[in-house]
């Protein structure tokens, strides 16, 4: 069993480089087998859905399994070193955290951030949200 996660990805960046994100799926041409891995199984316009989309700006749902894959969010940044990227997820036990990196002098500069929420049962079925241990 694993842990369900879901993701909002925010780009902006120059109209050429979100078009091609877009027409691509957000699909890395890569020869690191990881990337790939991620690749086929999160990305592809069969994985993302556009929630918006206009000049200079795209923003993407799309799921994930079991932690959040900062490794290929990397590669996307080094890949559209022009982009601004911001990636928030939850998942299913409460778990949220927040992702923004942007290039600074050709190196990535990235900040992360994790907290938790109400599980996605808690939230469903819950009427007392006190925690007594």
């Amino acid at each position: 069993m694993g842990i369900d996660g879901r993701n909002t990805l925010e780009v902006r960046g120059p109209d050429t480089m979100l078009d091609d994100l877009e027409k691509k799926g957000f699909v890395l041409d890569t020869e690191d087998e990881t990337l790939k891995r991620i690749a086929e199984r999160f990305f592809g316009t069969q994985n993302i859905y556009v929630k918006h989309k206009d000049d200079r700006y795209i923003v993407i749902g799309y799921e994930f399994r079991n932690k959040p894959i900062y490794n290929y969010l990397t590669a996307l940044l080094e890949r559209y070193p022009k982009c601004w990227l911001k990636n928030t997820y939850s998942t299913e036990t409460g778990d949220c955290g927040l992702w923004i990196g942007r290039m600074c002098k050709d190196k990535p500069s990235i900040q992360e951030l994790q907290w938790t929420e109400l599980y996605d049962e808690e939230v469903m079925m819950c009427e007392d949200f006190s925690v007594n241990n």
